[in-house]
């Protein structure tokens, strides 16, 4: 899973409770909807140069550290 997968998938998880930001949205975003959004971000990053390396493999997650 490539960094730009992680980022997607973070922000659309965040955009399910959009509706309490978003003045005026009376119903939440659907899935697809916040995918959607999720997407546009991560290709908007990528197209500014893309510092973050958002096509390398993210870091496998580690036990937990004490």
């Amino acid at each position: 899973m490539t960094r730009g997968e992680v980022l997607r998938y973070a922000i659309a998880f965040a955009l399910r409770r959009a509706r309490k930001i978003i003045r005026g949205l009376k119903d939440g975003l659907t899935e697809e909807e916040r995918y959607a959004v999720a997407d546009h971000v991560v290709a908007q990053l990528k197209d500014r140069g893309d510092p973050w390396r958002l096509n390398e493999e993210a870091p496998a997650a580690g036990p937990p550290s004490k």
